[in-house]
């Protein structure tokens, strides 16, 4: 079991599009990404006991954790990945940039 960071996001069909979630992201370091994930392998680590973890460090360093919840506006209510609540107002995860 490892602890990874999400370093970007993709979101389709585009980055800003407040329907839609996030479909894969970036871990990594801050020089990058080295692995794109489908959200779907994210939530089933996040879900196994022997799964990886994952985290998003703010730009002040501030380290929030990955976790899973269910949609609440979606008809068949599917499950998506946010982090844990901390100071900030903004998303720590919608903040990240696009993985290219």
């Amino acid at each position: 079991m490892a602890d990874l960071r999400i370093v970007c996001i993709r979101k389709q069909p585009s980055h800003n599009d407040t329907h839609h979630h996030i479909t894969q992201v970036g871990i990594g370091s801050d020089a990058g990404y080295s692995l794109l994930s489908p959200v779907a392998n994210i939530i089933a680590n996040l879900k196994s006991i022997v799964g990886d973890t994952y985290h998003v460090l703010g730009p002040n360093g501030a380290r929030s954790e990955v976790i899973v919840r269910r949609c609440t506006r979606c008809a068949n209510a599917p499950e998506y990945i946010t982090t844990t609540p901390d100071w900030t107002k903004t998303d720590n995860l919608l903040s990240l940039p696009e993985c290219k």
